[in-house]
């Protein structure tokens, strides 16, 4: 979602882009506050500005998304030398704020929740890029225990099928093979009598379209049509990122997630069974207050028994405004540090042992670009999000090509070319 709202402040501005904020008329840090390492690079970032902004005073530092729509008004306190604080609705606003800072000489806040041209806006797309997002909803309505979401991104709203379907439309034209539909609570998506599952089968109608990915899923929101569609709609990828947080009842009802375990797991037999090569990658988080290390050892066993392709784990992390943060009884960091090496290990050891079990199989990949390490190597994604790399030339990216795969690794898999079912050799 920062990434696509970044994207979106690109398109808005309209102006010349550069890296280098030395030589920029506009500096903006778009920011996250999901966690509090988040907040600190946000704060980081503004710090090391302020000589710049002192040796080029008509320069104009804006910070927008999430540390912005947290603090507001205390970012102009804290830091003399920012121009604008935008919130994570009211990025369509930024170029008329840019303009009245430039006009009236002061400084601006705006982060209310009420702008309704939350979607409006021309979509931007980096040349040569064949993969895009598209935003379905904005906020949450969700209110987990530990999560900053709802207050900083608001209640949940939700986009019109033309606005997803006009905007993925003028992506495709712009050369982007795959969407990734996007929203914090994605399929939960709802407009007009149609569910998630329903936008999934439109969108899949789009020429030119290849593949389609969603994320990020709520358990209690996944609906047979939802697994029917992904089952049914060729074009929908075979991955889904379902958060579970934690393995224990306790633990998942202080969070305030409305399912236990057994449902969770129910729910990704009930995916399997209709889709068996589905890849499930989740979330977790470890040293919640008040995890004992049973509780731990219950999240320990739900790797175990579902055999994720995939978790992105983290200790916990105190968000103002949330309910979590009054929890008396913390977990020592040091305790939360093991449980997370530990927990990151074997799942370590479960994804190698997932991806070694794709050698010699054929996988449809869409090439994305060159290799980062090797340019005489080209990159792409299986249906199930495996980064895979091979010898190739790059005037396939943007292409469905099949792949034998050869080698599984921690964090990709290599194979090798396959031209109407032969290998592709290159030699250099």
């Amino acid at each position: 979602m920062n990434e696509y709202d970044s994207d979106k402040i690109r398109s808005l501005l309209g102006m010349e882009l550069t890296n280098d904020p030395k030589k920029a008329d506009v500096v903006i840090i778009n920011t996250c506050a999901i966690r509090e390492k988040a907040d600190q690079k946000a704060f980081s970032s503004l710090g090391r500005l302020k000589h710049l902004k002192f040796r080029k005073p008509n320069m104009i530092l804006g910070v927008g998304g999430c540390v912005a729509q947290l603090y507001g008004e205390r970012l102009l306190e804290n830091f003399p030398h920012l121009d604008i604080v935008f919130g994570t609705r009211t990025i369509t606003l930024l170029p008329e704020l840019i303009s009245r800072v430039e006009r009236e000489k002061r400084r601006m806040v705006e982060t209310s929740f009420d702008v309704e041209e939350v979607f409006e806006f021309e979509p931007y797309h980096e040349e040569g890029k064949v993969t895009a997002f598209v935003s379905v909803q904005q906020g949450c309505n969700k209110m987990c225990s530990y999560c900053i979401v709802p207050l900083v991104r608001g209640q949940e709203t939700n986009r019109s099928v033309e606005d997803i379907l006009r905007e993925t439309q003028k992506l495709v034209q712009k050369g982007v093979s795959e969407i990734t539909l996007i929203g914090q609570t994605v399929n939960s998506w709802k407009m007009g009598g149609y569910k998630f599952g329903d936008l999934l089968k439109i969108m899949a109608e789009i020429e030119g379209l290849f593949r389609i990915r969603f994320t990020t899923s709520y358990p209690r929101d996944v609906t047979k049509k939802l697994i029917d569609a992904i089952r049914e709609v060729p074009k929908v990828c075979h991955h889904i990122h379902l958060p579970v947080q934690s393995g224990s009842n306790r633990i998942l009802t202080k969070m305030g997630r409305t399912y236990t375990r057994e449902w969770y797991i129910d729910i990704l037999k009930r995916i399997r069974d209709a889709i068996p090569d589905m890849a499930i990658t989740t979330d977790i988080i470890v040293g919640f207050p008040g995890e004992t290390e049973e509780d731990f050892n219950d999240t320990m066993r739900l790797l175990k028994e579902v055999e994720f392709d995939g978790t992105f784990s983290f200790k916990f992390s105190p968000r103002p405004g949330t309910p979590a943060v009054e929890f008396i009884d913390i977990v020592y960091d040091e305790i939360a540090s093991r449980r997370l090496m530990e927990l990151q290990a074997f799942q370590s050891e479960i994804t190698v042992k997932k991806n070694q079990s794709r050698v010699g199989q054929i996988e449809e990949v869409l090439i994305e670009g060159e290799s980062k390490n090797d340019p005489s190597w080209v990159t792409g994604r299986t249906s199930h999000n495996r980064v895979v790399n091979f010898l190739g030339m790059i005037d396939i990216r943007g292409k469905l090509e099949r792949v034998i795969i050869t080698e599984g690794f921690q964090n990709s898999l290599r194979g090798r070319l396959l031209e109407n079912n032969l290998e592709v050799s290159h030699v250099s």
